[in-house]
């Protein structure tokens, strides 16, 4: 920043970026920000539920969990929630996971020793809270060795919990039941972080009611961490994951400094009708070429252009 950079666009945490805003505000190099989020999937009692499964276990698991946009708690409706659950739990317990899986691992490890414990911690405090593992992956780590984890589904989880109000950033995923759309709209938006959510119903107009009303800056439909993939659509999310964007025409333009050039079309006036001197009669000719332009009777623009002619032998005059 020091030395001059043109723009800062960074994807890191909320601390760092606030950092980053107040060193870069003392040379006023503009930032872009996305700051990670603690994304919603909503699974509406209409659902593909082998297919919403898929995409939680999808979602909620690519790169380790490791992925600031992926799915970090599930809302599910109470009439699908038992079989919801019994799908992903298949999905998950499919899973292979650590080094000696080979080419077959499903996942990698936690990339650092800080994030391992940070997921460790969220973990334990829902388990000590009253939340349960209803789904593991496969190991094939030692424990003691590494930072391998495996996949984990929580249920009996509640928004008291950090695993659903703070980004773990790892390979768990807590799950909730909700009965009415409001419901698990509000769930969703209870959050300081906004980054993406997705929502799985076979009713596209259902589907658009609900994104509208999602604190959310990518909502996905019968998907999940697909939009960043896809360079024409931008990326960017709402409250403490940023409020910026990147990709697509608004991060393209992003990426550039506009420069307006307004050209004369009257260059063979001698002076615009609203330069110096004023009077009364300038001021009439002036509403007069309004009253051309928009007025609704006819009488009114007639009149309107009497007064523009009256005073448009101003603008010949040096």
């Amino acid at each position: 920043i020091d030395n001059g950079i043109d723009k800062i666009y960074f994807t890191g945490s909320l601390t760092v970026g606030k950092s980053l805003l107040r060193k870069a505000s003392e040379t006023l190099t503009p930032v872009s920000l996305e700051l990670g989020g603690n994304d919603a999937m909503i699974v509406c009692e209409d659902a593909d539920l082998d297919r919403a499964a898929s995409g939680a276990a999808w979602g909620s698991f690519h790169n380790a969990g490791q992925s600031c946009g992926g799915v970090e708690r599930i809302y599910v409706h109470r009439d699908v929630y038992d079989s919801f659950l019994s799908k992903l739990k298949r999905k998950v317990e499919s899973l292979n996971v650590g080094p000696a899986a080979g080419m077959e691992s499903d996942m990698g490890c936690i990339t650092t020793a800080d994030q391992f414990n940070i997921i460790n911690e969220h973990v334990n405090e829902a388990l000590s809270s009253g939340a349960e593992i209803y789904a593991s992956s496969k190991s094939s780590f030692d424990s003691e060795k590494g930072r391998f984890m495996n996949a984990r589904v929580l249920v009996n989880v509640n928004h008291s919990m950090k695993i659903m109000r703070e980004e773990t950033f790892g390979p768990v995923v807590g799950v909730m039941k909700f009965g009415e759309i409001k419901e698990a709209i509000e769930l969703a938006n209870d959050s300081d972080l906004g980054l993406t959510a997705s929502i799985w119903t076979k009713d596209k107009k259902k589907a658009l009611e609900i994104s509208k009303q999602l604190q959310v800056g990518v909502v996905n439909i019968n998907d999940h961490l697909m939009s960043h993939g896809l360079a024409e659509t931008s990326w960017g999310g709402m409250k403490n994951s940023g409020k910026t964007r990147t990709h697509g025409e608004q991060g393209f333009t992003g990426m550039t400094q506009p420069q307006i050039v307004v050209r004369d079309i009257f260059h063979f006036l001698k002076k615009d009708f609203w330069w110096h001197p004023y009077d009364r009669k300038l001021y009439e000719g002036l509403k007069g070429m309004l009253n051309v332009l928009y007025a609704e009777k006819l009488t009114s623009r007639i009149k309107g252009m009497l007064k523009l002619i009256s005073v448009s032998g101003r603008i010949f005059k040096r």
